[in-house]
């Protein structure tokens, strides 16, 4: 695989419309979060999905407690 370019722009070289003057290419920059494989993502998911599915349950819980 070759090398992936992207276009930058320093701050002080865009202008009052978003545009730049002095393009640059620079290298792709390296991913910080490795590549997961699909039983990896399944496994974040469902933790994800789990945290989110017990916090639910105590704020059910509070507002039963409190009537």
């Amino acid at each position: 695989m070759g090398t992936v370019l992207i276009q930058a722009c320093l701050p002080e070289h865009v202008s009052a419309d978003g545009t730049c003057a002095v393009p640059f290419w620079v290298d792709k920059p390296e991913q910080v979060l490795p590549t997961l494989s699909l039983a990896e993502g399944t496994q974040v998911a469902l933790a994800i999905v789990s945290v989110w599915t017990v916090g639910l349950c105590f704020r059910l819980y509070r507002r039963a407690a409190q009537h």
